[in-house]
């Protein structure tokens, strides 16, 4: 019996091992399965985060170039409105401040390819671009084009070009105006690096034909890099838009996000390094692993229903995600205080959310705000004005619109250059927010060109009080450098009369600045909307 007791001991005891194994590997396979399938919603809904981040990024790129298409298309318009000759485009060229604001340079060439104006050089170089595929493209479709990147042979700085044909009265066509982009300059290149401050991985543009648009080393700027397949070049310009990840960043490990842009064939990307982008996956990783291992050894079922637990804390933030994507619930709900596996991922979105709608936040701010002045630009005030109209007639009270300009500011530009014309500009626009009330909205609209939108009026003849102290708070001369120069201002004033539309407000305030100009500048006449030229008026010598 001791023999056959013996074996039935070693049997069951090699049994309840053989069981306990399995129920522990059955366990760990379990808990890595579900660990896996959770890893990849996860992977899923971070790289939808940064998704939808790159396509507001795409969005302001793609508003940014449409916006400037439209003002060289509305600049041939005028010049085949005036029917001025080639001869004469070089003149109108420099009483266009915004082209200024808008673009690096603006040129105007013949039909052979010779250049007839240049906005920054009136005497520069002259040049023949026939030659160009831009140039020749144009001709082709007889329509604007947006080139491919390129170095300027004018300035020597890395350029995108917008183009617009030039037709006459017949409709012939009988030249083109083009605007360079400097892919170097802040106002295009800083805006996106912003996007990215403070967080790890870098956001890239690259044309159709490979050629680095924007890329923060700015010695890339123009090379084709390496599109052979299995890149990151080869990913982003040759699979459908979204996320993928497993590819190499110079022999980092990297999650690739990106985007085609719908105004050109150009695809904004970041390459986010896997390391940083999954972090908060590692803990909960071990955590799970750990937790399976400890308790399936009682019971693969036992293990199982652990491993759903674990598996609760990441339903909960799929709902809160889903929530936040219905209107729900705002950001807010990822920033809880636990300490578990649910209070760090939830955390980890939470800082992730953040940064996206900072960079909303920025992008609307770069939208809305002139980049010279700081202060609200034509876009905010046309969407504003409406607005304001509408409470001043809810609550019963006067509203008035100014319409400023700095008198003989061509001058300016002309003999002390445009530094200093931006240095008057900068110091109008300080001074101008000094002298109105807080109530009040000051936007530059252009150029020399800014409004006041004043709300919240005791009545009618506060307008004169206000009128004379903008002109007295311009009489002091402005500091340029070691120089000083007097600067004085016209102003046209229209208060808003019942029923008054933006458009009336708008008409009103432009006569009575045509008044004041007419009478010698200087001063401020006032309007009221719809109500013909009677006006009060007050210059300062």
């Amino acid at each position: 019996m001791r023999p056959l007791s013996g074996f039935f001991y070693s049997f069951k005891f090699k049994i309840s091992a053989l069981v306990i194994a399995l129920l522990l590997f059955a366990g760990i396979g379990a808990g890595g399965i579900s660990l896996l399938i959770a890893e990849a919603e996860l992977r899923d809904v971070i790289a939808r985060q940064e998704l939808s981040l790159l396509t507001g990024a795409a969005a302001f790129i793609d508003n940014d170039l449409h916006n400037k298409r439209q003002l060289l298309r509305a600049l041939g318009e005028e010049i085949n409105d005036r029917g001025l000759p080639l001869s004469g485009i070089q003149d109108l060229l420099e009483a266009h401040e915004t082209l200024r604001d808008s673009f690096f340079n603006v040129n105007a060439f013949d039909l052979a390819g010779n250049a007839v104006a240049n906005l920054r050089d009136r005497n520069g170089r002259r040049v023949n671009v026939a030659e160009r595929e831009y140039f020749r493209d144009t001709l082709r479709l007889q329509e604007g084009v947006i080139s491919a990147p390129f170095k300027s042979s004018l300035s020597g700085r890395p350029v995108v070009v917008i183009t617009q044909p030039l037709r006459d009265a017949n409709g012939k066509l009988t030249g083109i105006v083009l605007g360079a982009i400097d892919l170097l300059r802040p106002s295009f290149s800083a805006q996106l690096d912003a996007l990215r401050a403070g967080a790890d991985g870098y956001l890239f543009i690259v044309a159709g034909n490979g050629a680095t648009v924007h890329h923060p080393d700015k010695a890339r700027l123009l090379d084709k890099g390496d599109d052979a397949p299995g890149t990151l070049l080869d990913a982003t310009l040759h699979t459908p838009e979204g996320w993928q990840d497993g590819l190499l960043d110079d022999g980092v490990p990297v999650l690739l996000v990106h985007k085609h842009l719908r105004e050109v064939d150009w695809t904004i990307a970041l390459s986010y390094p896997m390391r940083s982008a999954f972090a908060s996956m590692q803990q909960v990783r071990l955590r799970a692993l750990l937790g399976a291992a400890v308790l399936t050894a009682c019971a693969g079922l036992f293990g199982w229903a652990i491993t759903k637990k674990l598996l609760r804390p990441l339903s909960r933030l799929h709902r809160h995600v889903e929530d936040i994507s219905a209107g729900r619930a705002g950001i807010a709900v990822f920033d809880v205080d636990r300490r578990d596996e649910f209070g760090h991922l939830s955390r980890a979105f939470y800082g992730l959310s953040q940064r996206r709608a900072q960079a909303e936040d920025e992008l609307h701010r770069l939208a809305t705000t002139d980049v010279l002045t700081g202060l609200n630009n034509r876009r905010m005030f046309d969407a504003f004005l409406p607005q304001a109209l509408a409470r001043a007639a809810r609550a019963g009270q006067p509203l008035a619109l100014a319409i400023l300009d700095i008198d003989h500011f061509k001058d300016i530009n002309d003999t002390l250059g445009h530094a200093a014309g931006d240095q008057v500009l900068k110091e109008f626009a300080r001074r101008l927010t000094t002298a109105v009330r807080a109530a009040d909205t000051v936007a530059r609209l252009a150029g020399d060109e800014f409004v006041i939108v004043f709300e919240q009026l005791s009545c009618d003849t506060e307008m004169d009080q206000l009128g004379n102290r903008i002109l007295e708070v311009m009489q002091a001369p402005f500091a340029l450098g070691a120089a000083q120069r007097v600067v004085r201002t016209s102003i046209g004033i229209a208060i808003a009369s019942d029923g008054a539309t933006a458009e009336d407000l708008m008409r009103a305030a432009d006569q009575a600045l045509y008044g004041v100009k007419a009478a010698g500048r200087n001063g401020f006449a006032i309007h009221s909307a719809g109500a013909g030229l009677g006006a009060r008026a007050r210059e300062l010598g």
